[in-house]
Protein backbone atom coordinates (compact mmCIF):
# COMPACT_ATOMS: atom_id res chain seq x y z
CA UNK A 1 0.00 0.00 0.00
CA UNK A 2 2.46 2.17 1.15
CA UNK A 3 4.55 1.70 -2.20
CA UNK A 4 1.29 2.08 -4.26
CA UNK A 5 0.74 6.01 -2.64
CA UNK A 6 4.36 6.84 -3.25
CA UNK A 7 4.20 5.84 -6.95
CA UNK A 8 1.04 8.07 -7.25
CA UNK A 9 2.17 10.81 -5.75
CA UNK A 10 5.05 10.44 -7.98
CA UNK A 11 2.77 10.43 -11.07
CA UNK A 12 0.38 13.38 -9.83
CA UNK A 13 4.01 15.30 -9.25
CA UNK A 14 4.81 14.35 -12.98
CA UNK A 15 1.66 15.17 -14.43
CA UNK A 16 1.29 18.42 -12.56
CA UNK A 17 4.51 19.34 -13.96
CA UNK A 18 3.59 18.90 -17.57
CA UNK A 19 0.31 20.82 -16.85
CA UNK A 20 2.33 23.87 -16.04
CA UNK A 21 4.08 25.03 -19.36
CA UNK A 22 6.78 27.59 -19.28
CA UNK A 23 5.29 31.25 -19.67
CA UNK A 24 6.62 33.85 -22.54
CA UNK A 25 7.76 37.44 -22.07
CA UNK A 26 4.90 39.98 -21.70
CA UNK A 27 5.44 43.96 -22.53
CA UNK A 28 2.24 46.51 -22.02
CA UNK A 29 2.42 49.84 -23.10
CA UNK A 30 -0.02 51.22 -20.48
CA UNK A 31 -1.33 54.65 -21.74
CA UNK A 32 -0.49 58.10 -19.79
CA UNK A 33 -1.63 60.13 -23.13
CA UNK A 34 1.40 61.33 -23.96
CA UNK A 35 3.87 60.36 -20.97
CA UNK A 36 5.54 56.81 -20.71
CA UNK A 37 5.38 53.89 -18.61
CA UNK A 38 6.56 50.32 -19.93
CA UNK A 39 5.57 47.27 -17.98
CA UNK A 40 7.67 44.03 -18.47
CA UNK A 41 7.14 40.84 -16.95
CA UNK A 42 9.67 38.13 -17.59
CA UNK A 43 8.96 34.38 -17.96
CA UNK A 44 10.01 34.36 -14.14
CA UNK A 45 7.10 36.60 -13.18
CA UNK A 46 9.43 39.35 -12.45
CA UNK A 47 8.43 42.90 -13.09
CA UNK A 48 10.56 45.54 -14.87
CA UNK A 49 8.64 49.07 -15.13
CA UNK A 50 10.16 51.64 -17.47
CA UNK A 51 9.02 55.23 -16.28
CA UNK A 52 6.15 56.01 -14.55
CA UNK A 53 3.94 58.71 -16.10
CA UNK A 54 2.47 62.24 -15.35
CA UNK A 55 1.91 62.84 -11.33
CA UNK A 56 -1.87 61.99 -10.02
CA UNK A 57 -3.90 59.82 -9.72
CA UNK A 58 -4.32 59.27 -13.36
CA UNK A 59 -1.43 57.55 -14.78
CA UNK A 60 -0.77 55.44 -11.38
CA UNK A 61 -3.79 54.42 -11.48
CA UNK A 62 -3.70 52.98 -14.73
CA UNK A 63 -0.23 51.55 -14.18
CA UNK A 64 -1.50 49.55 -10.93
CA UNK A 65 -4.46 48.36 -12.84
CA UNK A 66 -2.29 46.51 -15.41
CA UNK A 67 -0.63 45.33 -13.29
CA UNK A 68 -2.51 43.70 -10.94
CA UNK A 69 -5.72 42.88 -12.84
CA UNK A 70 -3.93 41.81 -16.43
CA UNK A 71 0.19 40.74 -15.13
CA UNK A 72 -1.33 39.60 -12.14
CA UNK A 73 1.29 41.01 -9.72
CA UNK A 74 1.94 42.19 -6.64
CA UNK A 75 4.58 44.32 -6.87
CA UNK A 76 6.94 46.21 -9.50
CA UNK A 77 10.79 44.68 -8.49
CA UNK A 78 12.61 46.96 -10.90
CA UNK A 79 11.67 50.56 -11.73
CA UNK A 80 13.84 52.31 -14.57
CA UNK A 81 13.30 56.06 -14.80
CA UNK A 82 14.89 57.11 -18.03
CA UNK A 83 15.15 60.60 -17.54
CA UNK A 84 13.72 63.24 -14.91
CA UNK A 85 10.93 65.10 -17.13
CA UNK A 86 7.36 64.82 -15.09
CA UNK A 87 6.09 62.63 -17.87
CA UNK A 88 8.13 59.91 -17.09
CA UNK A 89 8.87 59.92 -13.13
CA UNK A 90 5.85 62.08 -12.20
CA UNK A 91 3.49 59.12 -11.58
CA UNK A 92 5.77 57.74 -8.97
CA UNK A 93 4.68 59.30 -5.73
CA UNK A 94 0.91 57.65 -6.23
CA UNK A 95 2.00 54.55 -7.99
CA UNK A 96 4.29 53.48 -4.66
CA UNK A 97 0.82 54.06 -2.18
CA UNK A 98 -0.60 51.37 -4.52
CA UNK A 99 1.49 48.53 -4.40
CA UNK A 100 5.72 47.98 -3.53
CA UNK A 101 8.44 48.99 -5.55
CA UNK A 102 11.57 46.79 -4.77
CA UNK A 103 14.45 48.79 -6.57
CA UNK A 104 14.83 51.79 -8.57
CA UNK A 105 17.59 52.36 -11.53
CA UNK A 106 18.49 55.82 -12.67
CA UNK A 107 21.13 58.10 -15.07
CA UNK A 108 22.16 60.55 -11.68
CA UNK A 109 19.91 62.87 -9.98
CA UNK A 110 21.02 66.39 -11.14
CA UNK A 111 20.80 69.74 -8.53
CA UNK A 112 18.71 71.33 -10.37
CA UNK A 113 16.56 70.76 -14.01
CA UNK A 114 16.61 74.09 -15.78
CA UNK A 115 13.54 73.01 -18.51
CA UNK A 116 11.89 72.04 -15.47
CA UNK A 117 12.32 74.57 -12.34
CA UNK A 118 9.12 74.18 -10.92
CA UNK A 119 8.05 71.02 -10.55
CA UNK A 120 11.28 69.25 -10.17
CA UNK A 121 12.26 70.25 -6.79
CA UNK A 122 9.11 69.09 -5.30
CA UNK A 123 8.54 65.80 -7.64
CA UNK A 124 12.72 64.46 -7.21
CA UNK A 125 11.91 65.71 -3.35
CA UNK A 126 9.27 62.31 -3.37
CA UNK A 127 11.30 60.39 -5.43
CA UNK A 128 14.43 60.34 -3.06
CA UNK A 129 12.08 59.95 0.23
CA UNK A 130 10.45 56.56 -1.77
CA UNK A 131 13.85 55.04 -3.30
CA UNK A 132 16.00 55.99 -0.45
CA UNK A 133 18.73 52.87 0.11
CA UNK A 134 17.03 50.91 -2.76
CA UNK A 135 18.25 53.14 -5.78
CA UNK A 136 20.90 52.68 -8.28
CA UNK A 137 22.51 54.41 -11.02
CA UNK A 138 22.91 52.78 -14.69
CA UNK A 139 25.88 53.25 -17.02
CA UNK A 140 25.80 52.16 -20.64
CA UNK A 141 27.02 48.59 -20.82
CA UNK A 142 25.54 47.55 -17.17
CA UNK A 143 22.93 45.11 -17.25
CA UNK A 144 20.09 44.28 -14.83
CA UNK A 145 20.07 41.56 -12.55
CA UNK A 146 16.73 39.42 -13.40
CA UNK A 147 15.92 36.04 -12.85
CA UNK A 148 16.40 33.18 -15.63
CA UNK A 149 13.56 30.39 -16.34
CA UNK A 150 15.44 27.22 -16.38
CA UNK A 151 14.25 25.56 -20.10
CA UNK A 152 13.52 29.36 -21.23
CA UNK A 153 16.19 31.34 -23.75
CA UNK A 154 18.30 33.88 -21.87
CA UNK A 155 16.78 36.82 -20.86
CA UNK A 156 18.96 39.85 -20.71
CA UNK A 157 18.10 43.63 -20.15
CA UNK A 158 21.05 45.57 -21.57
CA UNK A 159 21.66 49.78 -21.06
CA UNK A 160 23.64 51.16 -24.24
CA UNK A 161 22.88 55.03 -23.05
CA UNK A 162 22.48 56.99 -20.42
CA UNK A 163 24.35 60.66 -19.23
CA UNK A 164 24.71 61.69 -22.58
CA UNK A 165 27.13 58.73 -22.59
CA UNK A 166 26.90 55.19 -25.43
CA UNK A 167 28.31 52.25 -24.86
CA UNK A 168 31.71 51.58 -26.47
CA UNK A 169 32.35 50.31 -29.73
CA UNK A 170 33.57 47.05 -29.73
CA UNK A 171 36.71 46.22 -31.25
CA UNK A 172 37.32 45.56 -35.13
CA UNK A 173 33.57 46.34 -35.31
CA UNK A 174 33.07 46.98 -38.92
CA UNK A 175 32.06 51.00 -39.61
CA UNK A 176 28.16 51.73 -40.12
CA UNK A 177 27.97 52.74 -43.25
CA UNK A 178 24.05 54.25 -43.08
CA UNK A 179 25.55 56.35 -40.08
CA UNK A 180 27.49 58.67 -42.79
CA UNK A 181 23.63 60.47 -44.01
CA UNK A 182 23.57 61.82 -40.34
CA UNK A 183 22.64 65.60 -40.69
CA UNK A 184 23.23 67.11 -37.06
CA UNK A 185 20.65 69.19 -34.97
CA UNK A 186 21.70 72.24 -32.41
CA UNK A 187 22.74 70.68 -29.45
CA UNK A 188 20.41 69.90 -27.32
CA UNK A 189 20.97 70.53 -23.52
CA UNK A 190 17.87 68.93 -21.88
CA UNK A 191 17.51 65.86 -20.04
CA UNK A 192 15.99 64.22 -22.59
CA UNK A 193 19.53 63.95 -24.32
CA UNK A 194 20.71 62.13 -20.80
CA UNK A 195 17.60 59.45 -20.98
CA UNK A 196 18.57 55.62 -21.11
CA UNK A 197 17.90 53.19 -23.53
CA UNK A 198 17.49 49.62 -23.33
CA UNK A 199 18.11 46.64 -25.47
CA UNK A 200 15.56 43.30 -24.28
CA UNK A 201 16.75 40.27 -25.46
CA UNK A 202 15.10 37.10 -24.68
CA UNK A 203 16.75 33.98 -27.52
CA UNK A 204 16.40 35.45 -30.86
CA UNK A 205 13.81 38.48 -29.64
CA UNK A 206 15.28 41.98 -29.21
CA UNK A 207 12.91 45.37 -28.28
CA UNK A 208 14.50 48.22 -27.98
CA UNK A 209 13.41 51.49 -25.69
CA UNK A 210 15.34 54.49 -25.76
CA UNK A 211 13.52 56.92 -23.61
CA UNK A 212 13.29 60.41 -24.37
CA UNK A 213 17.02 60.52 -26.49
CA UNK A 214 17.25 62.81 -29.20
CA UNK A 215 18.62 63.03 -32.51
CA UNK A 216 22.40 63.18 -32.10
CA UNK A 217 23.01 61.15 -29.22
CA UNK A 218 20.57 58.54 -31.10
CA UNK A 219 23.71 58.90 -33.97
CA UNK A 220 26.33 58.12 -31.40
CA UNK A 221 24.52 54.93 -30.95
CA UNK A 222 24.98 53.67 -34.52
CA UNK A 223 27.97 55.46 -35.26
CA UNK A 224 30.98 54.73 -35.84
CA UNK A 225 29.78 51.19 -35.89
CA UNK A 226 26.46 50.15 -34.91
CA UNK A 227 25.93 49.16 -31.29
CA UNK A 228 22.52 48.02 -31.22
CA UNK A 229 21.83 45.65 -33.84
CA UNK A 230 18.46 44.88 -35.43
CA UNK A 231 15.46 44.83 -33.48
CA UNK A 232 11.97 43.15 -33.50
CA UNK A 233 10.05 45.74 -31.52
CA UNK A 234 11.08 49.25 -31.00
CA UNK A 235 9.48 51.99 -29.02
CA UNK A 236 9.05 54.72 -30.73
CA UNK A 237 12.00 57.55 -29.05
CA UNK A 238 10.24 60.16 -27.48
CA UNK A 239 6.53 59.75 -28.04
CA UNK A 240 7.77 59.59 -31.75
CA UNK A 241 8.24 62.89 -32.06
CA UNK A 242 10.39 64.51 -34.85
CA UNK A 243 13.81 65.66 -33.06
CA UNK A 244 14.01 62.20 -32.26
CA UNK A 245 13.86 58.87 -34.33
CA UNK A 246 17.01 59.80 -36.46
CA UNK A 247 16.15 58.25 -39.65
CA UNK A 248 20.42 56.60 -39.82
CA UNK A 249 18.59 55.18 -36.04
CA UNK A 250 15.69 53.38 -37.74
CA UNK A 251 17.52 52.24 -41.04
CA UNK A 252 20.35 51.08 -39.04
CA UNK A 253 17.67 49.11 -36.54
CA UNK A 254 15.58 47.96 -39.50
CA UNK A 255 12.47 47.07 -36.67
CA UNK A 256 9.67 44.86 -37.35
CA UNK A 257 6.67 46.26 -35.29
CA UNK A 258 6.77 49.74 -33.53
CA UNK A 259 4.86 50.91 -31.18
CA UNK A 260 4.00 55.09 -30.54
CA UNK A 261 3.65 55.82 -27.00
CA UNK A 262 2.07 59.03 -28.06
CA UNK A 263 -1.25 60.91 -26.93
CA UNK A 264 -3.84 62.61 -29.14
CA UNK A 265 -1.29 66.33 -29.30
CA UNK A 266 1.73 64.33 -28.92
CA UNK A 267 3.86 62.56 -30.63
CA UNK A 268 3.29 60.29 -33.70
CA UNK A 269 4.28 62.83 -35.81
CA UNK A 270 4.07 62.44 -39.80
CA UNK A 271 7.63 62.79 -40.30
CA UNK A 272 8.97 59.72 -38.26
CA UNK A 273 6.03 57.34 -39.98
CA UNK A 274 7.38 58.71 -43.05
CA UNK A 275 10.81 57.81 -42.16
CA UNK A 276 9.53 54.06 -40.62
CA UNK A 277 7.27 53.77 -44.01
CA UNK A 278 9.89 54.43 -46.46
CA UNK A 279 12.17 51.30 -44.86
CA UNK A 280 12.78 48.72 -47.48
CA UNK A 281 10.73 46.31 -45.28
CA UNK A 282 8.45 48.75 -43.45
CA UNK A 283 6.94 47.85 -39.95
CA UNK A 284 3.52 47.34 -38.50
CA UNK A 285 3.09 50.46 -36.84
CA UNK A 286 0.58 50.51 -33.64
CA UNK A 287 -0.09 53.99 -31.79
CA UNK A 288 -1.59 54.39 -28.28
CA UNK A 289 -3.64 57.54 -29.83
CA UNK A 290 -4.34 58.92 -32.85
CA UNK A 291 -3.18 61.66 -33.66
CA UNK A 292 -6.03 64.01 -33.88
CA UNK A 293 -4.30 67.35 -35.52
CA UNK A 294 -3.14 64.54 -38.62
CA UNK A 295 -5.36 63.13 -41.04
CA UNK A 296 -6.00 59.15 -41.65
CA UNK A 297 -3.10 58.69 -44.01
CA UNK A 298 -0.79 60.35 -41.23
CA UNK A 299 -1.87 57.80 -38.56
CA UNK A 300 -1.18 54.18 -38.62
CA UNK A 301 -4.04 51.53 -39.69
CA UNK A 302 -7.02 52.61 -37.27
CA UNK A 303 -7.48 49.05 -35.92
CA UNK A 304 -3.54 49.44 -35.08
CA UNK A 305 -4.91 52.31 -32.78
CA UNK A 306 -5.97 52.25 -29.65
CA UNK A 307 -7.57 55.27 -28.75
CA UNK A 308 -9.01 57.28 -31.31
CA UNK A 309 -10.79 60.42 -28.92
CA UNK A 310 -9.03 62.88 -27.30
CA UNK A 311 -11.64 63.63 -24.77
CA UNK A 312 -12.66 60.92 -22.02
CA UNK A 313 -10.11 58.49 -23.05
CA UNK A 314 -10.36 55.22 -21.77
CA UNK A 315 -6.56 55.13 -21.81
CA UNK A 316 -6.64 51.65 -23.36
CA UNK A 317 -3.01 49.88 -23.81
CA UNK A 318 -1.38 47.66 -26.28
CA UNK A 319 0.47 44.34 -25.30
CA UNK A 320 2.90 42.65 -26.93
CA UNK A 321 2.89 38.93 -25.77
CA UNK A 322 6.54 37.03 -26.76
CA UNK A 323 6.26 33.17 -26.81
CA UNK A 324 8.38 31.15 -24.37
CA UNK A 325 10.82 30.55 -26.88
CA UNK A 326 11.12 33.61 -28.19
CA UNK A 327 10.52 32.64 -31.71
CA UNK A 328 7.36 34.49 -32.00
CA UNK A 329 5.37 37.30 -30.59
CA UNK A 330 2.01 38.85 -30.54
CA UNK A 331 0.92 42.64 -30.54
CA UNK A 332 -2.31 42.71 -29.14
CA UNK A 333 -4.75 46.11 -29.24
CA UNK A 334 -6.84 46.18 -25.60
CA UNK A 335 -8.05 43.67 -23.66
CA UNK A 336 -9.90 41.59 -25.99
CA UNK A 337 -8.12 42.49 -29.21
CA UNK A 338 -7.85 40.07 -32.45
CA UNK A 339 -3.26 39.12 -31.83
CA UNK A 340 -1.72 39.89 -34.79
CA UNK A 341 1.25 37.30 -35.35
CA UNK A 342 5.04 38.45 -35.55
CA UNK A 343 7.96 36.14 -36.53
CA UNK A 344 11.13 36.85 -34.29
CA UNK A 345 13.83 38.20 -36.73
CA UNK A 346 16.64 35.31 -35.46
CA UNK A 347 14.56 32.82 -33.98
Amino acid sequence: MRNAIALFFLTWCAASAVAQPIRGLDIYFIDTEGGAATLIVTPAGESVLIDSGNPGKRDAERIHKTATELAKLKAIDHHIVTHWHLDHYGGIERLVQLMPIHRYYHHGIPETLAEDPKNFPTLIKAFKQVSSGKEQRLQPGDTLALKQTSGSPKLEILCVCGHGDVMADKPGAPENAIAKDHQPKPEDKSDNARSLGFVLQYGGFRFLDLGDLTWNIEHKLVHPTDKLGKVDLYQATHHGLEISNNPVLIRTVQPRVVVFNNGPRKGGHAQVLGTLRRLPDPPAIFQLHRNVALNALENTEAERIANNEEKDCKGIGIRAAVAADGKSYSIIVGENGKPQQFQTRNP
